[in-house]
C-alpha cells in the first residue's frame, strides 16, 4: 500500500518537473517577458525577455527586485491596486501602465497577470509586452488628429471626409455658417443629395478618375443651401489609400464658396459680350450700310444682353383726351420667326406704367426683377409675363423721346451697372439716327 502511494507521489513530482521544464523552455523562448513573483511583489524568476526588456543586468540583477520597482510613479498606484486584485478566481487581468527601466528610460508596458501555483507555492505570473512604439504611434494619431480638428474646425473652409461611395463621415463647423446645415445631421448622408443635378456627372467622373489612380481632383460645382438657392464651390479632393492594397479608404475635400468670384466672372463675361454686342450694333446704326438698321441693332443687342425681347417705344401722348400710350416702333422676339419689323403707328397687348415715364423722362433707367417693383408695377409686369426688365430713355434732339427695352420672360434677374451703362449709351447713338430719320421726313 506505502510502496503503491511513493509510486504516485513519485510520479507526481515527475509530471511536476517536466510542466517545469517545459514552462522554462517557454518562458526562455518567449518574446515577451514573463516575471513570476511573490504575493508581495517580489521577483521570483524572470526571463530573458524582461530582463532586457526592463535593462536589468548584472549589477542591478543582484538587488532584491519588486515589480514596483519598475514602475512609473504616475502607474504606481493602479499596478499596486491591480497587483492586489489578482486571484485564482479572477484571471486574466489585462493593462497598459507606465514603466521605467533599469537604466531609467521610460517605457510604456502591456501587462496579463494571473495567479498560479510555482514550486508548491501560490504565485502571480505576470506576461509582459513593450508596447512603446504602439503607444508613441497612438500618441502621434491622437496629436495628428487633434491638429487635424483643430485646423477643421477652426477653418473658413468647408472640410469634408467621405467614403469612396460618397457617404459623408465628418463635416467641419464652417458648414453652418456657409450653407446653414448642421454639421452633425449631415454625417451619413449621401454627397450627391446636396450636389446640383447638372452637376452630378463631375462628381461621378472624379470617383472614376480616383479609382483610375489619381491622387487630387479638383472640382468646382454647385451645392445647395439650406434655405434651397445654390453656391459655387471649387474643391480640392486629396485620396487616402490603404497602404497594402491601395484601395481607397475615404476622401479628404477642402471647399471654397467661390459664388462671389464666379458672378464677377460671369459680370465680366456679359460686360465683354454687350460691349461686342454694342460695337456691331453701333457699326449697323453709323455705317450706313445697312437702309434700316434699327431692326438689327434690337436682334444683336438682344442676343449680347440674353434677353428674351427687345423693342422701342416712343412715349406719346394724344390730345386731345392728352390720354398717355406709348406706341411701339420696334420689337425683336427670341422665340419668333417675325421679328424686328418696324410696327408705325401700332398699338400691342404691352402697357408701361406712368410713372416710369416720368422718371425715364428724367433721364434715369428702370431696371430690375418683377419681385422688386410695388404693387400695381409688378401686376403689370405680371399680365405682360415678363420676370425682369430693363427699360433706358432715348432722347431725340435733347427732349424726351421714348425708351429701348429688355425683358427676360423666364428668369428674375439683376442687370449691372456695366450693362446699363453700355446700354444708355447704345439710346444716345438710336437718339441721334432717330433724330435724323425725323429730319429727313420734315423735310
Amino acid at each position: 500500500m506505502s510502496s503503491r502511494k511513493e509510486r504516485a507521489s513519485l510520479s507526481a513530482e515527475a509530471r511536476l518537473e517536466a510542466d517545469l521544464t517545459r514552462y522554462q523552455l517557454l518562458a526562455e523562448s518567449s518574446l515577451d517577458g514573463i516575471i513570476i513573483t511573490d504575493f508581495e511583489g517580489r521577483i521570483i524568476t524572470a526571463n530573458h525577455a524582461s530582463l532586457t526588456m526592463f535593462e536589468i543586468d548584472s549589477s542591478s540583477a543582484s538587488l532584491p527586485l519588486t515589480i514596483f520597482d519598475f514602475v512609473a510613479p504616475d502607474s504606481l498606484d493602479a499596478v499596486r491596486r491591480d497587483f492586489s486584485g489578482m486571484s485564482p478566481d479572477r484571471k486574466g487581468i489585462s493593462r497598459t501602465y507606465s514603466a521605467i527601466t533599469a537604466r531609467g528610460r521610460k517605457m510604456y508596458i502591456e501587462t496579463l497577470g494571473n495567479r498560479i501555483i510555482y514550486e508548491g507555492e501560490p504565485a502571480n505570473i505576470i506576461s509582459i509586452r513593450d508596447a512603446t512604439a504602439r503607444h508613441e504611434m497612438e500618441e502621434r494619431l491622437r496629436e495628428s488628429e487633434y491638429k487635424y480638428r483643430m485646423l477643421a474646425e477652426n477653418s473658413l473652409d468647408i472640410i469634408n471626409v467621405h467614403t469612396p461611395e460618397l457617404r459623408l463621415k465628418y463635416v467641419s463647423p464652417a458648414v453652418r455658417a456657409i450653407l446653414g446645415y448642421d454639421p452633425e445631421k449631415l454625417t451619413g448622408h449621401n454627397m450627391l443629395e446636396f450636389i446640383h443635378p447638372n452637376d452630378h456627372p463631375i462628381i461621378l467622373q472624379a470617383v472614376d478618375t480616383a479609382l483610375s489612380g489619381a491622387d487630387t481632383i479638383t472640382l468646382i460645382f454647385r451645392v445647395r443651401h439650406r434655405e434651397g438657392h445654390y453656391l459655387w464651390f471649387e474643391s480640392i479632393s486629396h485620396i487616402i489609400r490603404g497602404d497594402k492594397s491601395n484601395t481607397i479608404i475615404e476622401v479628404y475635400n477642402v471647399s471654397r464658396d467661390i459664388t462671389l468670384r464666379r458672378e464677377a466672372e460671369e459680370t465680366a463675361h456679359k460686360r465683354d459680350r454687350v460691349l461686342h454686342g454694342f460695337a456691331v450694333a453701333s457699326g449697323f446704326l453709323l455705317t450706313g450700310r445697312l437702309a434700316d438698321p434699327i431692326p438689327r441693332v434690337l436682334a444683336t443687342v438682344g442676343e449680347a444682353i440674353d434677353a428674351d425681347a427687345a423693342y422701342i417705344y416712343e412715349d406719346r401722348t394724344f390730345p386731345p383726351s392728352k390720354k398717355h400710350r406709348p406706341e411701339r416702333k420696334f420689337r425683336w422676339d427670341r422665340h419668333s420667326y417675325e421679328n424686328s419689323l418696324p410696327e408705325q403707328h401700332h398699338e400691342c397687348g404691352e402697357r408701361f406704367s406712368r410713372n416710369w415715364s416720368r422718371r425715364l423722362a428724367t433721364g434715369v433707367w428702370v431696371a430690375g426683377p418683377k419681385s422688386r417693383f410695388s404693387g400695381p408695377e409688378r401686376q403689370m409686369l405680371d399680365e405682360m409675363g415678363i420676370q425682369s426688365i430693363l427699360v433706358v430713355p432715348i432722347q431725340v434732339n435733347g427732349i424726351y423721346w421714348g425708351f429701348i427695352g429688355f425683358s427676360d420672360c423666364t428668369t428674375e434677374r439683376m442687370w449691372a451697372d456695366t450693362e446699363i451703362e453700355i446700354l444708355m449709351t447704345l439710346a444716345s447713338t438710336l437718339g441721334l439716327v432717330l433724330g435724323s430719320q425725323l429730319h429727313d421726313t420734315t423735310i
